[in-house]
């Protein structure tokens, strides 16, 4: 397993990726998102368990996303069978990728127990959704924000720690503990183009919420414009996750048992 450094420009050509990639088959794309979100909101309804298997079941919708990505780049269609891919045949590594679902939940128990110690208790922060009177003053509250922050400043390490381990896990065969390794070590190497990432998603998402608002002044049906911005916003997000599938072919080299061809996105058409 070799690392490739590459330039702190490439964050912005992932993004773009992206955004072609999903922009061939937008429809799949965010329906394999609505999917993910639907499975979400059912799980989450289950007492005590349902948010742990919804938060494990994040780095296999990751790899789901990268396996569809692939998919696409070979000129094929797919469907949500693609979810479970990763688990087909007699040599699928689904035990290794459970015991990562498994370490992505104890580190985000392990988030939230340390957001509550270093910043505002959860007693306070239930308090001020208690006696909050708008979504407006929920958000600008100084505790709200303080929780916000330190669970998005602890989130961050964590996400780069598993960033990359789904794929290598399903296509470089590593075990969880050498997969996790070798991805925050890609991630702090190519820190530059992870950080350009970052603000180039952001700036996408900045963008959107502010064409959001001029559509919802200009339209003179206001559930029309809610109905655009939110497909626009399951477009872009899943656009996303389609864009993590370039973050592993350009920082490793290609898997032994994807072609160059099938792997590297510059030998792709574009559109």
């Amino acid at each position: 397993m070799k690392l490739r450094i590459v330039k702190p420009s490439q964050g912005y050509v992932w993004l773009r990726q992206g955004l072609l990639v999903s922009r061939r088959q937008p429809f799949h794309f965010v329906g394999l998102l609505g999917l993910c979100l639907s499975f979400a909101l059912l799980l989450i309804g289950l007492p005590v368990v349902g948010p742990l298997l919804v938060v494990g079941c994040m780095p296999l919708m990751w790899l789901g996303f990268m396996l569809a990505t692939r998919k696409v780049l070979q000129g094929e269609r797919f469907t949500p069978a693609i979810l479970f891919e990763a688990f087909k045949g007699p040599h699928s590594p689904r035990r290794i990728l459970a015991q990562l679902a498994g370490g992505y939940v104890m580190a985000t128990l392990l988030i939230m127990q340390l957001a509550q110690l270093l910043g505002p208790g959860a007693d306070e922060v239930a308090a001020v959704f208690e006696t909050a009177e708008s979504a407006a003053e929920l958000v600008n509250h100084p505790l709200i924000q303080q929780d916000i922050l330190w669970r998005v400043l602890l989130t961050l390490p964590v996400s780069l720690l598993f960033w990359h381990a789904p794929a290598l896990i399903l296509w470089a065969r590593l075990p969880v503990s050498k997969a996790l390794f070798f991805s925050i070590v890609a991630c702090w190497r190519n820190l530059g183009a992870f950080a350009v990432y970052g603000l180039c998603w952001f700036g996408v998402v900045l963008a959107l919420g502010l064409l959001d608002r001029f559509l919802l002044s200009q339209l003179p049906i206001p559930m029309l414009g809610n109905v655009l911005a939110i497909t626009a916003g399951l477009w872009v997000a899943s656009a996303f996750y389609a864009s993590l599938y370039f973050t592993v072919v350009d920082c490793f080299e290609s898997p032994a048992d994807v072609s160059p061809t099938d792997t590297d996105p510059r030998s792709q058409p574009e559109a």
